[in-house]
Parts: C-alpha cells; structure tokens; sequence
C-alpha cells in the first residue's frame, strides 16, 4: 500500500495537499532508488577491487615462484662463465709458460757449445792443478 493511500485513510486532506505529498513520496523514491543504485555500485567496486588486488598477489606469487624455479640455471650460468674465464686464463699463462720454456731452450742451445768447452778447460784445469 501506498504512502499516500495510508495518509488519505488516516487523515482528511485536501488534494492540494495531497499533490504535494505525491511529490514528496516521489522524492523518497527518488532518493531510495537513487542509494541502492549507489549501494550496488559501491559493492560491484569492492569486488573489482578485491578481485584485482587478489590478481595481483597471484602474479607477485608466480613471479617470485618462477625466479625461485630459475635460480639454479642462473647460477650454472655463473658457474659456466666463470670456468670458461679460468679456462682461458689457464690457457694464456700455458702459452706464456711455453713461449718462455722455448726461448730459454734456445738460450741454452745457443750456450751449449761454449758451456761444454768450459767444462772441458775447467776439469782439464783441475787435472793439471792435481798433477
């Protein structure tokens, strides 16, 4: 029933009054209308929030847990890098290393001839020192 339809029953009004609480019932309509409109609103919002900031948490989770799942292939990575790094330092010293054994092989050749004459003289120097 009616707002209007209760107050003509309860109370004798004239109609002039009557229209202007046709209006006011109206208004409250209005107005109800007009807040469980917001009320729906604000509520759909809550949810689209809820809604995204659960999504975001999810990625934050599936991203930490696949950083988590790579963290091993780039530590090999390092690891791979780092004897890759060693080994092409072993392999300059080895060719310094060479390098320097041949020339002091060619040093040595090169000597050979006057270290052998120098011993000889030297222990023939001592055989005659003895005689």
């Amino acid at each position: 029933m009616h707002i209007i339809e209760m107050c003509r029953k309860l109370t004798r009004i004239s109609s002039n009054e009557l229209v202007g609480f046709e209006l006011m019932d109206d208004s409250l309509k209005d107005l109800l209308k007009a807040e469980t409109e917001a009320e729906a609103i604000v509520s759909t919002g809550e949810l689209e929030r809820d809604a995204i900031i659960q999504k975001s948490l999810d990625d934050a989770h599936a991203m930490e847990k696949q950083f988590q799942d790579r963290l091993p292939e780039l530590y090999q990575s390092f690891i791979d890098k780092a004897h890759d790094r060693a080994n092409q330092t072993i392999a300059e010293m080895k060719l310094r290393y060479d390098e320097r054994n041949k020339e002091l092989r060619d040093l040595a050749g090169k000597h050979d001839k006057e270290a052998m004459q120098q011993a000889i003289t030297l222990i023939l120097d001592i055989d005659q020192a003895a005689t």
